[in-house]
């Protein structure tokens, strides 16, 4: 099965790229071990990847695992409240 990818531009400088039928999971990491912001998407926004390692960030990209439980499921741990959860920060759909 061929997986399409969509390239967005919306007048941004860098785009934002989508793959059909994927998940990714962006691990967003400051300079504080304990300060992370986990977002699951279908695909990658540059311009929000790439500012943040401009202002001295890390990156850590993954593919969601189809055995791996929703982030919701982690329970002390992750909390939810519609598209928004926490796990020592902020997890973004």
């Amino acid at each position: 099965m061929k997986q399409r990818f969509i390239i967005k531009n919306f007048d941004k400088l860098w785009p934002t790229v989508l793959w059909q039928g994927t998940s990714i999971v962006t691990y967003y990491i400051d300079d504080m071990t304990d300060d992370v912001k986990i977002k699951q998407s279908r695909g990658i926004d540059f311009d929000e990847l790439l500012a943040h390692i401009d202002r001295g960030g890390s990156i850590f990209l993954t593919n969601q695992q189809k055995d791996m439980p929703p982030l919701e499921d982690y329970g002390d741990i992750a909390t939810t409240d519609g598209k928004k959860q926490e796990i020592t920060g902020d997890i973004v759909e």
